[in-house]
């Protein structure tokens, strides 16, 4: 991710920041801003095996409030020459079942009516 492949610019030769939060490491930020508050920089970019996002409810902006999309998965286990998704995101995970229809029901209660779901 990006924050792996630039913290050692942005905390030591830019010093511009004092913390680098990879996308993974979303339940350790109490953790890394005591860790700024105590005066260190902290750092935190390691990709987790088994981390889907199930139990964080996207944002959704400037929808027509008619069609929603679910992600199912997240990284993928294919090598293709062309892509990143495997190096960046890891190998691929699902989401539990039952968070994946929460998440549908939610919607469905909201009044969305087409959910497309992504793998």
């Amino acid at each position: 991710c990006m924050a792996e492949r630039l913290k050692d610019k942005l905390l030591d030769e830019e010093k511009i920041v004092d913390m680098v939060v990879g996308p993974d490491a979303y339940k350790d930020l109490p953790n890394l801003i005591k860790e700024v508050d105590s005066g260190r920089d902290a750092v935190n970019v390691i990709l987790s095996k088994d981390e889907t996002y199930g139990d964080i409810a996207p944002v959704r902006l400037n929808t027509n409030g008619v069609t929603a999309f679910v992600s199912i998965t997240r990284g993928c286990d294919n090598m293709c020459t062309f892509c990143v998704v495997p190096f960046t995101r890891g190998r691929e995970r699902s989401r539990d079942p039952q968070s994946i229809l929460a998440e549908i029901q939610e919607l469905s209660q909201k009044g969305f009516k087409e959910i497309t779901l992504l793998g």
